[in-house]
């Protein structure tokens, strides 16, 4: 888009045009095949000229945003909001321009100072963005004297700092002008003054605390929302631990990312609190997953994909069976009309009694390397309870995490069903040796001899609690007889 001038505009104006048409030919100078040609201190003085072009029409957008906003232009456009009308004429993203609105209002009416620093390249658009959230909020809890000061504060700090550092400091002045325990105003509904004090940062939090969990419809959910400081620290606590890197098992690293491996251990948390945690009763029984899967779907159709949960997600089958082995689901059989012919019971979990036994041989998850204890393990059935009608046994189970439990559900299908030993080819599986512990069995692409692995973490832990048996004494070596 080209801005120009026309006849009787405002000089500010045309200066502004000339400079964005001077700033177009400073460009065109700068084509690839010459930039090349400057010096490396050509290069650091270009990068700070556009530091401050940058700055200087960071400002100009602030007081024009503000004037576009006080003068009502989108109701006179016809829409609904200033930040409609300026993400429209400016092709902004609705968070952005709503952005610009919000900086624009907090700075023209309580950070002018901030808006002068900017205009003079003192600051860059981020920071004075984030002294601009900072300051809103700030304005809630603070005198206008103490905004002022807040201000004047986070300007004297801001130079040579980046925007999370002043975001920083502006947390640390909300908590010093309302530290906790400041009193609020009387409560009419308590006469008697002994509810507790609670600061009105506190509550504010508490008022906008939030969480949304939204179907993308490819797989996967969006989950937004703001926790208050002490769900964050509950949160944080619970998943930084289990979010730590797998060890290295000969020579390979984890290769999830930081991110994957919250999920991951997101998913681990509620999984333990489904199995374990003292949760109230829903309809006369414990909360768990109600799955709905047509007689198709369970008999592997692939034409008929997928099974819905109670709450409206799609299943594909595979993940059905890998929670199935040890979550607490109602299979629920429909044909293809969705009319109900079976209502299935838990019985594919381990008892009380079947656990305990599990956790004692095998003390944690059998994957080679894996250190997650019995608590975050799920019984798997080595003979798959739902496609080879295999027993729930303990001779016939074995503990895995999440994570070595979907390795061995994704691998493909042995159908007919196959004995273990014919495992060739196919992905990850787990089959009990002779001394009655289980073990698995890598796919041929991890190693192409498909050779047992046993997790030696808890081996070596098993080991230390055994006796070894007293060696029946040798007999002495016999003398060589003389001829």
């Amino acid at each position: 888009m080209t801005v120009g001038a026309v006849a009787g505009t405002h000089p500010a104006v045309t200066l502004l045009a000339d400079a964005a048409e001077l700033t177009r030919k400073a460009v065109a100078m700068l084509a690839p095949e010459e930039v090349w040609t400057l010096t490396s201190a050509d290069l650091e003085l270009t990068l700070r000229a556009q530091s401050e072009l940058d700055s200087a029409v960071a400002a100009v957008g602030v007081r024009a945003v503000r004037e576009a906003d006080v003068r009502g232009l989108s109701l006179a456009d016809g829409k609904i909001s200033t930040a409609v009308w300026l993400g429209q004429k400016l092709n902004l993203h609705p968070v952005e321009a709503r952005a610009r609105v919000k900086d624009a209002d907090i700075l023209s009416r309580k950070g002018t100072a901030t808006v002068e620093a900017l205009a003079d390249g003192k600051l860059n658009r981020d920071q004075a963005r984030a002294v601009a959230r900072s300051l809103r909020k700030i304005e809630p809890i603070g005198s206008a004297s103490e905004l002022a000061k807040a201000e004047t504060f986070l300007l004297a700090k801001s130079h040579g700092v980046d925007p999370g550092a002043i975001l920083r400091l502006g947390k640390h002045i909300e908590e010093v002008i309302d530290e906790d325990g400041k009193p609020p105003a009387p409560d009419p509904d308590d006469p008697t003054g002994d509810a507790p004090a609670e600061s009105k940062r506190a509550a504010r939090a508490q008022r906008k605390r939030s969480l949304t969990i939204t179907d993308l419809g490819n797989g996967l959910h969006r989950v937004r929302g703001e926790l208050t400081d002490e769900v964050a620290a509950l949160v944080k606590a619970a998943l930084d631990p289990l979010a730590a890197p797998r060890p290295a098992v000969n020579g390979q690293r984890d290769e999830r990312s930081a991110l994957q491996r919250r999920h991951d251990a997101l998913g681990d948390v509620f999984r333990q609190f489904l199995r374990f945690g003292d949760l109230p009763p829903s309809h006369g029984v414990r909360p768990h997953l109600h799955v709905t899967a047509s007689v198709e779907t369970m008999a592997g159709d692939t034409g008929h994909p997928f099974a819905r949960t109670a709450t409206g997600e799609d299943l594909d089958i595979a993940t059905v069976q890998r929670i199935a082995c040890d979550a607490g689901i109602t299979p629920i059989v429909a044909n293809t009309l969705g009319v109900p012919l079976a209502m299935g019971r838990e019985v594919r979990t381990a008892t009380p009694a079947q656990w305990a036994a599990l956790v004692a041989r095998d003390i944690g998850c059998i994957g080679d390397g894996c250190t997650r204890p019995a608590a975050w393990c799920e019984a798997h059935h080595i003979e798959w309870w739902d496609r080879d009608d295999g027993p729930t046994d303990v001779d016939k189970m074995a503990l895995v995490c999440s994570h070595e439990h979907y390795l061995i559900r994704s691998s493909p299908r042995r159908d007919p069903p196959q004995p273990l030993t014919a495992l060739q080819g196919k992905g990850w599986g787990v089959r009990m040796a002779a001394d009655g512990h289980p073990e698995m069995i890598p796919p041929k692409w991890v190693d192409p001899e498909q050779r047992p692995r046993r997790n030696a973490h808890w081996q070596l832990i098993r080991n230390g609690l055994k006796v070894p048996p007293e060696e029946p004494p040798r007999p002495p070596p016999e003398t060589p007889r003389r001829e």
